[in-house]
């Protein structure tokens, strides 16, 4: 019987929960203003077919403009000197076609003075059969939950979000093409640095692994120096326009432009001029050359700025394949050390090499061929200073003969001596500006104990 009576409760309160939820229901879809909370969002102040905008003409303390679409191609006039962003012009009549309000404020204003509506900011939309909207813009609500509008003609005031301010006050300067010069890395042919008005280098580019300096001085470039540079250059890219018709350049630091860059592709070169910084070391002034607007660029890549002159030349005192190299004469410690080198195209295993009319194929330890890094040793040696304007005198300690492919023309390297410590770097007669230490040739790896260690490998072959 307990059980039983239990039971019964609880079909009771069963039955009280579920009358109660249905009574609570209908109670809330009964209530009017749910409804008009949930529609109170779908206020249209403007509603257009996007792909029948024709054109849209902005008036704004940025200035007056007007943008205009014919077929799927956008201009802007007045025309800028900077190139127009299609896509931007095209997005911005994709945000035009579609204001959607907040609320209604007031159904019919006679002071649009207190909402910024007496001289406002205006957007007029042109349609594809002749007709248009135009929207009138005003101030931030006392909150800035929203801005104030109303359409032109009308006297019914909105608040729209906030938002919608960088939508409809807009300048030239926002539709302009932000990329300078996108292209590949690999397609630039020239690259220069200026810094203060004087040249910190210019770069010809030949190929990926072939680069000369052509200014101040002409030289072999550094390339694992230079591509850097260039992948950082062609990123670069406008952050915003802030003066098209600047009347004093001081302003802004491009009356005496800090530094400037100039690269191109054989096609199509740019020349950016950089002055002030907005934000240091980040975001500077800019301008290019022959130009009038100002705008910033993001300078944070450009990591090279403060790179010395010797930090881009190739160190190498000289660098040859041992593919183009027949002979080598090594004249060193008071002994002539001649190496004959016959190597075979992609099968290193045929390389024959002597010295001294020796075999020398002898491998180490690791199975590593000990003549290459005798010949490693040579090419290798790599300045520890620039001295451009010194001039060597004096008798050679070391030098070093090429006989190169395929005619056996001589390359011949001398190292003279500077002072107790260091040596000048001396080609074909001419000075090289390049000066190194004297102890590179003692190294473990330097061209006394490499020879030693072939040389030892040779007389026990005997």
């Amino acid at each position: 019987m307990k059980l039983y009576r239990n039971a019964i409760i609880l079909v009771v309160v069963l039955g009280l929960l579920v009358t109660a939820y249905f009574l609570i229901s209908n109670k809330k879809t009964a209530n009017p203003d749910v409804t008009a909370e949930s529609t109170a969002a779908d206020i249209n102040v403007i509603k257009v077919e996007q792909e029948k905008i024709t054109s849209l003409e902005f008036n704004n303390e940025n200035g007056s403009f007007t943008l205009k679409k014919k077929d799927k191609a956008w201009s802007i006039d007045p025309v800028s000197e900077l190139p127009l962003d299609n896509l931007i012009a095209e997005a911005s009549a994709t945000d035009m076609s579609t204001i959607l309000a907040n609320s209604v404020i007031e159904e019919k204003a006679t002071d649009l003075s207190k909402y910024g509506l007496d001289k406002p900011a205006t957007v007029k939309i042109g349609l594809a059969d002749g007709s248009t909207k135009e929207i009138e813009i005003g101030s931030a609500s006392p909150t800035n939950e929203g801005i104030y509008v109303k359409n032109k003609g009308e006297s019914k005031v909105y608040l729209i979000g906030s938002y919608y301010d960088n939508k409809l006050k807009l300048s030239k300067g926002h539709f302009a093409k932000k990329d300078i010069l996108p292209v590949d890395p690999t397609t630039l042919k020239n690259f220069s640095y200026e810094k203060n008005g004087a040249m910190q280098f210019a770069i010809s580019i030949q190929s990926d692994s072939v680069m000369k300096i052509t200014a101040p001085i002409e030289e072999s470039a550094e390339v694992s120096s230079i591509g850097p540079m260039l992948q950082a250059v062609v990123k670069l890219a406008i952050s915003d326009v802030v003066d098209e018709n600047p009347s004093d350049l001081a302003k802004y630091g491009l009356d005496k432009p800090a530094y400037s860059i100039e690269y191109g592709d054989g096609t199509t070169t740019k020349k950016i001029l950089f002055g002030k910084y907005l934000q240091k070391g980040s975001i500077a002034y800019a301008k290019f050359i022959g130009g009038k607007s100002v705008f910033t660029i993001d300078v944070t890549p450009l990591t090279f700025l403060d790179m010395k002159f010797s930090d881009v030349i190739n160190p190498f005192v000289y660098l040859p394949n041992i593919n183009d190299v027949n002979k080598i004469d090594l004249i060193i410690d008071g002994k002539t050390i001649v190496s004959d080198i016959t190597t075979v195209k992609d099968n290193a295993d045929e390389d024959k090499f002597k010295v001294d009319g020796k075999d020398a194929n002898m491998k180490n330890g690791n199975n590593n061929s000990l003549f290459r890094a005798f010949y490693s040793a040579m090419i290798g040696v790599t300045m520890n200073k620039y001295e451009p304007d010194a001039k060597p005198i004096g008798t050679p300690e070391v030098t070093i003969k090429y006989y190169m492919k395929p005619d056996s023309k001589v390359v011949k390297i001398d190292f003279i001596s500077k002072d107790s410590n260091y040596y000048y770097a001396m080609r074909d007669g001419v000075y090289i500006n390049r000066v190194f230490l004297k102890s590179k040739l003692n190294e473990k790896d330097g061209i006394r104990e490499s020879y030693k260690a072939l040389k030892k490998a040779i007389d026990e072959a005997k």
